[in-house]
């Protein structure tokens, strides 16, 4: 995301999930990265390591919970579902 964008957190709740979303006014996340996308060592930075987004599918799996995306030419949107099964 470029300077002066707005980066967006929230959390919420949606039937049997808790959502924490973390939401860019980037440029979306091309098909050809898309697919890679948690793969450790991957990276689109020079300076990079990869291990950035692996270790967050990591994390979110040995809580029990999934990460998502949705990306479009006006900034991408991560979603983290927790299983909620008391509804609260």
């Amino acid at each position: 995301m470029g300077e002066g964008g707005c980066l967006t957190i929230k959390t919420y709740h949606d039937e049997n999930e808790v959502i924490l979303s973390v939401r860019d006014q980037g440029k979306g996340i091309s098909e050809d990265i898309l697919e890679k996308i948690g793969t450790p060592f991957f990276t689109t930075k020079a300076e990079g390591t990869g291990l950035g987004l692996a270790t967050c599918f990591g994390i979110a799996a040995r809580h029990n919970a999934v990460i998502t995306l949705e990306t479009s030419p006006r900034g991408t949107n991560f979603l983290f579902r927790f299983n909620n099964p008391a509804g609260i």
